[in-house]
């Protein structure tokens, strides 16, 4: 059986694409905002996967590079594979070269999909219910500011959902509120199913048993 160690923010997709497939594949999720503790990553990650290792044909990893919060977790004995990716925008995409694309063309942008507005990981849902409690309105919204601030656009990409009208006007609304332009792109599917099936082609980094995830690795 595959098992995929995932991030939360992606645990949609991966059920939706997995369907059926369950008696497949193993979907084992770890909590979406570590990305904004990159420093915890590695430790939660590689606990997973030691878990997973004794029961497991193959695992993959269902994370880009994370501001390195992945470098320096170990492969178990039967190998590990990684999505040779930054970060997860590149999945909801369906490749690097897409992700590639956008990034030369608007480079300061900040995205957003589906997982992030639900789980109040954009901009409004962090001012309006993470660091308004922390420190009041005026200093929520002075925070986020200052993180966003060298961003120019905000952006949802549309993997076609039934109700994606409510999430675009989410996005757009983060825009306005913040100043930013709003633009949209068109997700696809194509990345979370080779994430689950394969093939584990030049899309991912195959780490050997008992080495570690090193950044240069990415950067090919």
């Amino acid at each position: 059986m595959n098992t995929v160690v995932a991030c939360g923010s992606i645990k949609p997709e991966l059920e939706k694409m997995a369907g059926e497939a369950l008696e497949k594949v193993h979907l084992h999720f770890l909590p979406q905002n570590l990305h904004r503790a990159p420093h915890k990553m590695k430790e939660m990650i590689q606990k997973a996967i030691d878990e997973e290792s004794s029961v497991s044909e193959r695992i993959v990893l269902g994370y880009g590079l994370c501001s390195n919060g992945i470098v320096g977790v170990k492969a178990p004995q039967q190998g590990l594979y990684v999505p040779r990716v930054h970060d997860c925008i590149a999945f909801y995409l369906g490749s690097r070269e897409k992700y590639n694309k956008i990034f030369r063309q608007h480079p300061g942008t900040y995205h957003l999909t589906k997982s992030w507005i639900d789980n109040e990981k954009d901009p409004l849902g962090l001012m309006e219910n993470e660091y308004t409690r922390r420190v009041g309105a005026d200093m929520a919204r002075e925070a986020i500011e200052t993180e966003i601030k060298n961003y120019e656009y905000i952006s949802f990409i549309n993997n076609e959902l039934a109700n994606s009208d409510k999430y675009r006007q989410r996005a757009k609304k983060n825009a306005e509120v913040f100043h930013k332009k709003y633009i949209e792109y068109k997700g696809t599917d194509i990345f979370f199913n080779k994430i689950l099936f394969g093939p584990y082609d030049n899309d991912f980094i195959y780490i050997e048993p008992n080495k570690t995830i090193k950044q240069k690795e990415f950067l090919k």
